[in-house]
């Protein structure tokens, strides 16, 4: 595994490490209780099965929902059976409970964890209703056996228990909630990435169709007039063959040129366009170009370079700066995806050897650089 994990991986990581925390801090409670219960002999029996059911919880409930946060916060993915039968081993708690001695009322704290999980899923609208509702009807199904209990509870616990019921689902909802604008920044990264290819394909189209168009109808009106001089001037029509074949091969080379991105390749153009492209994506921008500079090779690396940030970085700064030399740019949003040569450096390195220049890649922690030397 790389060292330097993608930012998007290691944001997730971050994510289901915190609401894991979470499942620590909601069900660290009961678990105590019944630890004590286990080792001062009162309900050893019921103390084990309570472990058992927390353990099952954990298992067969809280994994899957921190799995299942992944997608975002209100994706409605799960149907309201699949989220009751997330819910039912927690709901195993209450038999128990009610069981001489009744069991704390922190034990309400099991089924509430799971709903707060749940409610990740759930739409912000149905959020606010579940949430109250769920949270009554767990109290009240205590109280059902536990009566005695939620009187013996003093106002010290009452708050440490209303401070995590009030804490767990704000908690969980926020964390996804930040996952969810990472989500959004990824989804607007590759759209900016796709957009940049769909006006490359416009302006090759665009040059293809003047290039091609212009010359076929070139070709095609000299082959009707050299067919026209054959019999009457057959020196006229070998000239005009050979202007037939000459206009060929121009088009050939200029079709080759658009093709490899020399044709008409404005490198102060190229520069402006990226740097409004990444600057839509959010990352600050800082071009550097001498007057008069215009290299259609270093104008094609910029462009293969720009769409690399977008698809496969988390850059917040670039830099592109040119001389008559050589050209650089580099960010500091490094990914494991995007600095392991995949397919589009590679295509850019021959494009570059073919111009008689040379590629240059390099990687100093989350700082990427790219440099075409002349």
């Amino acid at each position: 595994m790389s060292s330097n994990p993608d930012g998007f991986v290691a944001t997730w990581r971050y994510t289901a490490s915190s609401l894991w925390l979470y499942v620590v801090i909601g069900l660290i409670g009961p678990v105590a209780r019944a630890v004590a219960d286990i080792v001062e002999g009162t309900a050893v029996v019921r103390g084990g099965l309570l472990l058992v059911v927390i353990a099952a919880v954990v298992w067969l409930s809280c994994r899957p929902l921190v799995a299942a946060a992944k997608s975002g916060l209100g994706q409605e993915q799960l149907s309201w059976s699949r989220r009751a039968t997330l819910l039912a081993p927690a709901l195993l708690v209450y038999p128990l409970a009610w069981l001489s001695p009744t069991f704390p009322p922190g034990v309400v704290l099991v089924p509430w964890l799971v709903v707060s999980l749940v409610a990740i899923d759930v739409a912000p609208r149905r959020r606010n209703n579940l949430l109250p509702a769920a949270l009554l009807t767990l109290v009240g199904l205590y109280a059902l056996g536990g009566w005695d209990g939620l009187r013996r509870l003093d106002w010290e616990g009452a708050y440490a228990l209303g401070f995590i019921a009030l804490f767990l689902p704000a908690v969980t909802v926020f964390q996804v909630w930040l996952w969810q604008l990472m989500l959004q920044v990824r989804a607007r990264g590759e759209a900016e990435a796709d957009l940049a290819a769909v006006r490359e394909r416009l302006r090759l189209a665009a040059d293809l169709h003047d290039v091609q168009g212009h010359h076929l109808q070139v070709i095609a009106l000299k082959a009707e007039l050299a067919e026209r001089q054959l019999d009457r001037d057959p020196g006229a029509a070998r000239a005009s063959m050979s202007e037939v074949q000459h206009i060929a091969r121009a088009a050939i080379a200029e079709t080759k040129e658009i093709v490899r991105g020399y044709r008409r390749t404005s490198l102060r153009e190229e520069m402006a366009n990226a740097a409004a492209v990444l600057e839509a994506a959010g990352a600050a921008v800082t071009v550097e170009c001498p007057e008069g500079l215009d290299e259609p090779l270093f104008a094609l690396a910029l462009r293969e370079a720009t769409t690399n940030i977008l698809r496969h970085s988390t850059a917040t700064t670039v830099r592109i700066v040119a001389t008559p030399e050589r050209l650089t740019i580099s960010n500091d949003g490094a990914t494991s995806a995007g600095s392991s040569g995949g397919s589009g450096l590679a295509a850019l390195t021959e494009r570059v050897a073919a111009g008689g220049a040379r590629l240059a890649v390099r990687r100093d922690g989350e700082a990427f650089t790219v440099e075409v030397h002349r």
